[in-house]
C-alpha cells in the first residue's frame, strides 16, 4: 500500500514496485482514508511519505500502528536528517528511505522487513570471510607482504597484545570490528609502510588506527557490493594502548581469527547486532 499526497509520487512508487514483482493493493493520500484503505486491502507493507497536509507521515504512522500494532511501515520521503530519523524510530516504523528511491533498493528493504532473519543471517555468514579477505588485501597492499590465517576461538575477554583499535560499523545492523596488534609488530609495520622508522609512539598508534580503518572500509564496501541493503560504513577508530587492556564486545558475538604476518600476529574480531529497522 502506498501513502503519499502526491499522485505523481504514488504512481512512480507503484510502477517501481510492480516492476520489481510487488503487488500494489491500495493507495491513500491522507489520514482520512488511511485506516479504511488499510482495512480493506490488508497490505504486507505500507510505504509512507512524511510531508503531507493535515497529518504528516509520523502522525499517520502512529494512527496506523494504533489500529494495527503489527503494521509494517517504511517511510519514503525526500526529508531525512537526524531529527526525522529520531522521530521515525519513536513512531515504530520498520524502514526509512530517502527519495528518489530505486525500485531494486526498495525491494531489498521490503524483503529485509518481511524476512529480517535472511538478511541478518547472510551478513553473519559472509562477514568473517569478507573481513579476512580485507585484512589480507590490506597487509599485501600496504606492506607488500602476505599473511596466513588461523581461526581463533572468541572468549568473552581477551588480553590485548599492546594496541587495540575498535571500529564501529554503522548500517542496517550495527557492528564492531576489533583489531589488536603488539607494539613491536606495529612498529615494524609502520617502518615498512613509512619506509623509515616511526618518529615515536604517536605515529605507531596512528598507523594502527589507519590500518584498521582501511581494513574495515574495504570489508564494508565488499559486503555492500554483495547486498546493497546492508548499507554499511565505518565510524572513526578508537585506540586503546599502554595499560593492560581486555578485549570485549558486550552485546555482540564476535567471529575471530589471527593473521600471522612478517611483523607478528594480528588479531581480528568482527560481529553484528541484530536489529529490526532498515534505514537507507
Amino acid at each position: 500500500m502506498v501513502v503519499d499526497d502526491s499522485p505523481f509520487s504514488r504512481t512512480l512508487l507503484a510502477d517501481s514496485l510492480q516492476q520489481e514483482g510487488c503487488e500494489v493493493v491500495g493507495e491513500a493520500d491522507s489520514i482520512e482514508c488511511l485506516i479504511e484503505t488499510y482495512r480493506q486491502c490488508k497490505p504486507d507493507i505500507v510505504t509512507m511519505d512524511i510531508a503531507m497536509p493535515g497529518a504528516d507521515g509520523f502522525e499517520c504512522s502512529r494512527a496506523l500502528l494504533a489500529h494495527d500494532p503489527k503494521a509494517k511501515i517504511i517511510l519514503v520521503s525526500s526529508m531525512k536528517d537526524e531529527e526525522t530519523e529520531a522521530e521515525a524510530r519513536r513512531c515504530g516504523v520498520v524502514g526509512y528511505l530517502q527519495k528518489p528511491v530505486e525500485g531494486e533498493v526498495l525491494k531489498k528493504v521490503i524483503e529485509g522487513v518481511m524476512s529480517p532473519d535472511v538478511l541478518y543471517n547472510n551478513l553473519q555468514s559472509w562477514s568473517i570471510d569478507i573481513f579476512k579477505e580485507a585484512l589480507g588485501q590490506s597487509i599485501t597492499r600496504m606492506t607488500k607482504t602476505t599473511a596466513t590465517f588461523v581461526e581463533a576461538e572468541c572468549s568473552e575477554k581477551n588480553i590485548s597484545q599492546g594496541i587495540t583499535v575498535v571500529i564501529g560499523i554503522i548500517g542496517h545492523y550495527p557492528g564492531s570490528m576489533i583489531l589488536d596488534i603488539s607494539k613491536e609488530s606495529a612498529e615494524k609495520m609502520a617502518e615498512v609502510i613509512l619506509r623509515r622508522p616511526a618518529k615515536g609512539q604517536d605515529e605507531v598508534v596512528a598507523m594502527g588506527a589507519e590500518f584498521a580503518n582501511v581494513v574495515g572500509g574495504i570489508a564494508c564496501s565488499m559486503l555492500n557490493k554483495k547486498d546493497k541493503a546492508f548499507s554499511l560504513r565505518v565510524s572513526p577508530p578508537s585506540v586503546f594502548y599502554g595499560a593492560q587492556t581486555e578485549i570485549a564486545s558486550p552485546g555482540i558475538r564476535l567471529h575471530c581469527l589471527y593473521a600471522d604476518s612478517d611483523f607478528g600476529r594480528i588479531y581480528l574480531g568482527v560481529g553484528f547486532k541484530k536489529g529490526s529497522v532498515l534505514w537507507m
